[in-house]
Order: C-alpha cells, then sequence, then structure tokens
C-alpha cells in the first residue's frame, strides 16, 4: 500500500505510531487517557494497527480520501468508532484486517 501510495501522490506514507508493546500501551493510556485502548486491548498491540501523519491525519484531505478508496485494496480499513461521527474521531488510525 505504501507503494501505490507513493506512486499515485508522489511522497510516501508517514507513520508515527504501529505495534505497541504491553508496557508501552500502559504508558500510552497513563497519558492519553481516553484517546488510548486499554492495555491488553489495543489493536497496536496485536500488531494491527498503525497512525498515520501527514494529510491523513485531517478527514476529507485528499491524502485521507486516497486511503479511504484503496486501503481496503491492501487489507487495510477505518473502525467505525474513528470516523467523524464515531466514539473517539481518529482520521490517523488504521486497522489491518488479519
Amino acid at each position: 500500500m505504501s507503494r501505490a501510495y507513493l506512486r499515485d501522490t508522489g511522497s510516501p506514507l508517514c507513520v508515527t505510531d504501529s505495534y505497541r508493546s504491553y508496557d508501552e500501551q500502559v504508558r500510552i493510556k497513563a497519558t492519553r487517557g481516553r484517546w488510548a485502548a486499554t492495555p491488553g486491548t489495543s489493536n497496536h498491540g496485536r500488531g494491527l494497527a498503525v497512525d498515520l501523519c501527514g494529510g491523513v491525519a485531517s478527514f476529507g484531505s485528499p491524502a485521507h480520501l486516497w486511503l479511504r478508496q484503496n486501503a481496503p485494496l491492501y487489507g487495510w480499513f477505518h473502525p467505525a468508532w474513528a470516523e467523524p461521527s464515531g466514539a473517539l474521531p481518529e482520521p490517523w488510525h488504521w486497522e489491518y484486517a488479519a
């Protein structure tokens, strides 16, 4: 997906966060509160989630729209809870459908 994004946009995908060990999950929960999953339940801890940066971090941006259209071709999706009307809107959070 990263190669296709680079080919189509001229910029690489930017990753701010990916796999998190349990200890990292505990630390992040302590600092981010409701914006982080309960340690042990995070898809970051399962290696199935990434947080992307650049234009992807804004709903409706060309980068975010590219992902909405193309990410499913590579097994990635934007979970309902992270949608603009979801419980915790996070345009940057994408998950892999294992």
